[in-house]
This record gives structure tokens, sequence and C-alpha cells, in this order.
């Protein structure tokens, strides 16, 4: 694929048109919803209308730094996680008090308002790339050993830099609790060293494998030695358990001639693995795989990546440079949403709210864990998988086409009431045909094919030059809205 940078996101967008194949053929604003969003969303799409495509950009930056920092993207949502605001010994205090030290509810409110945010936050780029490095430097929630500091993984590494520096998540992430925990560096010594975070870090979160030896990975594990925590599970360096001694991984070597120093070893260790070429490739590569396509052109991860140690691995001028290139704004169609995704999609579109935030916050909770991706509970180290290819099950889907009923159908409290008049566009439509084409345009930001009109205008069982008036929608359409969001275009981001 020719891929083209242009130096606004309305250039990309004007030069990519007339070059879409007629079965991509699409709203520009929709694929902007899908991709940088959580969904198709009606206020969303007026932000985009007001500010247009780069205002948008902006406005989506100042808001995520700013108003809608950390969880302050939705003020209903955020008051759902009270104990995400503190400290691990604070949520264990809170936990004995409430009758068990050792209960989950901490990693429940992670959960639930992670997925409040993921549908009602108006920082919908933010969100999309807290949900990215989360997945890139996963610790799984719900899991053994960080029941009281699992969200300050989420609070202070990811949300805090999520569109900022990845130098700064790294380091931040190598003295995370959470983390030391769940790749066991919190109990590696210099007498008895632990290889799991020297190894992961070198695999997983920079430059990926074939880049590195066992050598390497040793002496990875070696110089982060000391990095523990406290009684209360607080970072906490303790130098008496340092390893000592000359290190070199990779291109990367230190004395590491004092315990003292240790930790400052470290540190820069981290910040040779984030500003390596390998580790700015590989970055590029996961962001453009989930932005664009399961299988980027090599010229677009190389733009990409330039533009990661240009910036001094700036994290949004990165997906910038995704937005500005022509090869984004033709990916449409190439790219399928995984089961939570589409749930959240599904709330957004239908323009579902909260009712009950306690309630439709737990809906959503359940109904993650039963179409099988509960938000950061997957429990390998390398995050949920990002590709079409992971993500066919059948029970997956049919559980997606029950909750799309039940969504649409008001089967759930908690939720506001659904409308499904509200999805015509602003002009209603005068027959049944102008009708499903309206709610096909709306769910997905295109036309669907004219076999796919063909068979929900079979459902309806009339003409499409039925007036609306004496149309089988007047009982029908809360059966035929379900239908639609079943349809292969709700299903790709």
């Amino acid at each position: 694929m020719t891929t083209t940078f242009w130096p606004t996101i309305a250039d990309a967008v004007r030069n990519t048109v007339p070059t879409a194949r007629a079965p991509l053929a699409w709203q520009p604003a929709c694929l902007l919803m899908s991709r940088f969003g959580f969904g198709i969303e009606t206020k969303t799409q007026a932000d985009i209308t007001h500010y247009g495509l780069d205002g948008w950009w902006k406005f989506q930056l100042a808001f995520s730094r700013g108003a809608g920092a950390g969880y302050a993207g939705h003020a209903g949502v955020a008051a759902q996680g009270p104990l995400l605001t503190q400290s691990p010994a604070q949520v264990r205090a809170w936990l004995a008090a409430n009758g068990n030290e050792y209960g989950w509810e901490a990693m429940d409110q992670l959960t639930r308002v992670t997925l409040g945010l993921q549908a009602w936050s108006r920082g919908q780029v933010y969100e999309t790339a807290v949900d990215f490095f989360a997945n890139h430097l996963n610790v799984a929630n719900h899991s053994d050993g960080v029941w009281t500091t699992r969200h300050t993984m989420d609070r202070d590494v990811i949300r805090k830099h999520a569109l900022g520096s990845y130098e700064n998540m790294l380091l931040a992430s190598a003295r995370n609790p959470a983390m030391l925990r769940y790749l066991s560096l919190a109990s590696s010594t210099k007498s008895a060293i632990n290889e799991n975070h020297g190894r992961e870090l070198l695999e997983l979160h920079t430059v990926g494998i074939g880049n590195y030896t066992e050598a390497d990975v040793q002496n990875s594990a070696r110089i982060l030695t000391g990095r523990s925590l406290d009684a209360d599970f607080n970072y906490l360096y303790k130098p008496e358990k340092h390893w000592v001694g000359p290190i070199k991984v990779m291109g990367f070597s230190h004395p590491n001639d004092s315990a003292a120093t240790g930790e400052a070893a470290g540190d820069a260790y981290l910040r040779y693995l984030a500003r390596h070429p390998a580790t700015a490739k590989r970055l590029a590569q996961k962001l453009c795989v989930h932005y664009v396509s399961d299988n980027p052109s090599p010229t677009l991860v190389a733009a990409v990546a330039k533009i990661y140690l240009q910036t001094g691995t700036q994290i949004a001028p990165m997906l910038l440079a995704i937005l500005r290139s022509t090869e984004f704004w033709a990916s449409r169609g190439a790219k399928v949403r995984r089961p939570a995704e589409n749930l959240i999609a599904t709330v957004r579109v239908l323009g579902v709210g909260p009712g009950t935030l306690s309630r439709s916050l737990q809906h959503l909770h359940w109904m993650s864990s039963s179409v099988g991706q509960v938000p950061l509970d997957w429990s390998p180290p390398n995050g949920y998988p990002d590709v079409a290819s992971a993500w066919r099950s059948s029970g997956s889907l049919l559980n997606l086409w029950s909750y799309h009923r039940g969504l649409a159908q008001n089967w759930y409290d908690g939720f506001a009431p659904f409308d499904p008049t509200s999805l015509y566009l602003a002009v209603k439509p005068k027959t049944s045909g102008e009708a499903i084409h309206q709610l096909c345009v709306r769910v997905s930001g295109r036309r669907f094919p004219t076999a796919h009109v063909a068979a929900l205008q079979t459902f309806l069982g009339e003409p499409a030059s039925t007036p609306i008036a004496a149309s089988r929608l007047r009982w029908y359409l809360h059966h035929l809205v379900p239908l639609i969001l079943d349809a292969p275009q709700h299903a790709l981001r």
C-alpha cells in the first residue's frame, strides 16, 4: 500500500476519499469515532462538527490533559470508584473495615469505572490510548497479589502518561507496586534473582523478541534488583537487595558499582530501552495494528516510529501521524471490534445513557465477562490480542446479539430508557425504505450493501415504498434495530 502523509487531518481525508473503493465508502467522522473512540455517538459527532477534524483532535488533547484527566472524563462514573483515589494501605484498611481484608472491591471498581468511561467519557482519544497501553504494559486485574495495588498501575502509570511520554510511563511502571508484584520484581534480590520482569521488559514492553540474548535477560534482571515494596505495598528501593557489578544489555553498559546508586542505574537502563529504535518500531507497529489494520504497511510503521524518536518518545504525535496518513482514512473495514468494544459501541450508538450508574456499570461488567473480554483482566502479561483472528467465538457472538436486543429493547434496569426513533437522522423518513437507510447509516456510518438492505426489508414484510405512517415499523422498529446491530458493519471498529 502506498501511504501519503498530509499536514492536517482534513488534508488526509480530502486526499483519501476519491481513492476509497466503493465497499469502503464511509463518513469520516464515524471512522474517527470508531477507531479513536469506542463507537459512533451523537455528542461526539456534534463535537467533530463544531470543531472540525483538526480542531476536534486539539480539543481531545486539551480535555484529556485538563478537565478530563485521570477519571474525570465523567464525574458520575468517577464517583463509582472511590477506592481508586486511595493508597494501597487505605484500600486494605477499607476492605478490613468492611469485613474482607482480602476482598476484590477495588479491582471491581476499576473494571466498572473503566467500562463507564469508555462508554460515556467525552475524552474518547484518551480512553482508547489508556486501553492500548493498559494492554501493552499489562498487569492482570482480578489476580492474586494485586488486590490493593492494581488501581495504582491504572491511575499513576497508564492514565498519567497515556498521551504523554512513553519513557516516563516505562519509568513509572518499574516503580509501580502492582507491576512489581505481578512480574515478581519486588521479590527479586541479588542472591535470588527473578528474571520475570527483566525478560518481559525486553520482550513485551520495549525492543521485542530477536533483539536480545539470554545473557541480556539475566543482566536486565540484575540491574533492576532492589526495587521492592514496604509493608504497606508502596514502592521502596532497598539498596541491600541490589546486585552490584558491571552490566551490559544490548548496547547499554553501566558500571553499576554501588548499591546506593543502583536505582539510578536502573533508570538509565530503562531510558535506554525507551529510546531504542527497536522499541520505536515495536510500539509503532502495535499502534498501527490497533488504530489502522491488522497488517499495516511498513511505510506507515516506519513513519510513526520516526516521530516517536524525533519527539523524545511522545505518544500523541504518533497518533496524530496515523491520523494524517491516507492509509488510516482508507482503512474502513480493516479492523474488527473485540467483544467488549462491540458491547460499548452498542451503548454509544444507541445513545443509551446511565440511569442508575451503580446498576448500569454492574450490567456492563457481567456482560463483558459473558462475552469473554473484561477490560484489564487478560491473565498473561502480553495483553488482550488485537487482531480479528483471535476473537472468532460463536459463544461470544451469540451473547453480543442477545445484548444488542436487550439494550435496544430496555431489558436492563440502571440504563436510561431508549427510544428507537431517536436513531433517525435529522430529516424524518417518509417511507420504510428511507427509514432502513437512515438506521443503517446511523449505526455504521455508511450504506449497507443492497442484499443486506433487502434482507431487512424482507424482515418487515413490506415494500420499501411503504409510507412510514402505514409501515410495520410502528411495531417492529425495536426488533429491526437489533438486526442492524447484528450485521457485520457494526462489528467493525
